[in-house]
């Protein structure tokens, strides 16, 4: 093999093997997560181990780079509202009030994880540096690192969302049979929250319904409700209660409607996934299975023709 393409190989192999490291911390990030919701729907304590050790560590770098960024700006003359970590720290909160604030993570400490994530990619890619001498592999490795908390909140919020989008239809065809069958709107949502049991649509529903018996308008209630889910199917439900509600509207009607455009969204939606599986399978087909069958019918008739010559 030529040596220029010893330190490519040897960065492909490095890439990949960061791929799959990645892919099993999140893995299991996520099946602590289930467990410790699992636990606390028991009544049990919970808190995976790994944010029970990283957790004070992301605190303690997301509060240094906040100040470092503080006194950056006081430099330049910068204003607060338009701070360097502004933007980074809007979209964690909005992203970690999707996905419930799983492990209790603020923004500062999910700025931190990624400063972590960062320093431990650096210190990885280094290492492989020292095997192959190619320092711009370093890059990949940091950004990779930066970018991990990022993939598991996407995946919190990926899996809280789909939790919710499964539950949505169930809950409203009793939110439409309790208001056909004469209870106001929060009487249903109460019930509704109580039938649902420990589950995130009904934690969101009722912080709803705790939202309306603090005082906020229905509308308001169902604002925040929008806002923290961040679901196109739960907006556009939203969206039709609150125009019910300033037009004065019967919401029986209104709520069968949203619920028979939901069903036909979700089998739309699978008749989209069971199109798309076969363009999925075609790339496994290709590097794996094809090269497999190959062998097998003519790796024999190959090493019998090396043999006889």
């Amino acid at each position: 093999m030529n040596e220029p393409f010893i330190p490519v190989l040897w960065a492909l192999v490095a890439g990949a093997a960061v791929a799959c490291v990645a892919y099993l911390l999140a893995t299991g990030i996520a099946a602590s997560h289930a467990e410790g919701r699992r636990l606390r729907s028991e009544g049990k304590p919970a808190g995976s181990a790994s944010f029970k050790l990283l957790r004070p560590v992301g605190a303690w770098l997301g509060f240094l780079v906040g100040g470092a960024s503080a006194r950056v700006e006081m430099v330049v003359h910068r204003e607060a509202e338009r701070s360097f970590l502004k933007p980074v720290r809007l979209w964690a909160e909005k992203r970690l009030r999707a996905a419930a604030y799983p492990e209790g993570v603020t923004a500062d400490e999910f700025v931190g994880f990624a400063v972590l994530g960062g320093i431990a990619g650096t210190a990885l890619g280094v290492l492989v540096n020292l095997r192959i001498q190619f320092n711009p592999i370093i890059i990949p490795f940091t950004l990779a690192g930066m970018y991990w908390p990022t993939l598991w909140l996407n995946s919190r919020v990926h899996h809280r969302q789909n939790d919710i989008r499964r539950g949505l239809p169930y809950a409203l065809d009793l939110l439409t049979i309790s208001v056909e069958a004469g209870l106001d709107f929060t009487q249903a949502l109460d019930r509704i929250v109580r039938k649902l049991g420990n589950t995130p649509l009904a934690m969101e529903l009722g912080a709803t319904l705790r939202d309306i018996q603090l005082g906020r308008t229905r509308a308001q209630a169902l604002r925040n409700l929008s806002r923290r889910v961040d679901l196109a199917e739960l907006n556009s439900l939203v969206s039709a209660l609150i125009q019910a509600d300033q037009l004065g509207s019967s919401l029986g009607p209104i709520l069968r409607v949203q619920s028979d455009q939901l069903r036909a969204k979700r089998s739309q939606a699978a008749e989209k996934r069971a199109m798309e599986a076969p363009v999925k399978i075609l790339l496994p087909l290709i590097l794996f299975i094809f090269p497999t069958i190959f062998i097998m019918i003519f790796g024999p008739i190959v090493l019998r023709f090396v043999a006889k010559n």
